[in-house]
């Protein structure tokens, strides 16, 4: 199997990224956001997000990708696990912070996000670009949902606090380039070290932004 310098270069960076910026959630108040529940027309607390500890899970997951790819013990399917692993729980936190707390609407958020990858992973160089663009159709429903929320709260008086319409709008943006460039690559793939990078971006970002808006 082949393997891959750059890809090491990123899991490491990665790696230490993660580090400080677990060093940065640990001086804080962890962020927390409960998730409830609602059962026959009661309101129940299902548990709570740590939304300091939870953004350092996409960048360290993508990194043990990354690593992977690079000794060679992932091939053609790193990016699709780098994406499966990350994507879904980006979104998930995400769509928290904007304030979905109901804990069907989370799992349908990362369920849709990780359909998405699923489909993306089906598409072969050369073959048909279509599972590429049903990913997208079924991708931007979370942001949908994320977008409902974040009205819904202006509306109702009660916005997501300041800097999560910021992060929101840089993460999806990230979310956008990435996939961008994987269509307009896909008959072309990416050396491995660019396509696990920006499989990263949106999480890393994430994390970078919620601890420093709401920490």
């Amino acid at each position: 199997m082949t393997r891959s310098r750059g890809a090491l270069v990123l899991a490491a960076v990665l790696l230490v990224l993660v580090v400080l910026l677990g060093v940065v959630a640990a001086l804080g108040d962890g962020i927390p956001r409960p998730v409830v529940g609602h059962f026959g027309g009661g309101a129940v607390r299902l548990g709570v997000v740590q939304v300091a500890a939870a953004v350092l899970v996409p960048p360290a997951l993508v990194a043990v990708v990354a690593a992977l790819r690079g000794t060679g013990r992932l091939e053609r399917t790193a990016v699709p696990w780098a994406l499966g692993a990350a994507s879904p729980i980006v979104l998930f936190l995400v769509a928290r912070l904007n304030g979905v707390a109901e804990a069907v609407a989370l799992v349908l958020v990362y369920a849709a996000t990780a359909g998405g990858v699923l489909l993306r992973s089906l598409h072969r160089p050369g073959g048909d670009p279509m599972p590429l663009r049903w990913a997208a159709v079924l991708g931007i429903v979370p942001w949908g949902v994320v977008a409902f929320s974040q009205i819904g709260g202006q509306l109702t008086g009660t916005p997501v606090p300041a800097g999560v319409p910021l992060l929101t709008e840089v993460v999806l943006a990230a979310s956008i380039a990435e996939y961008v460039v994987a269509h307009r690559r896909r008959d072309h793939p990416l050396a491995p070290a660019v396509a696990l990078g920006l499989a990263a971006l949106p999480g890393v970002l994430l994390a970078v932004l919620a601890l420093a808006f709401l920490h």
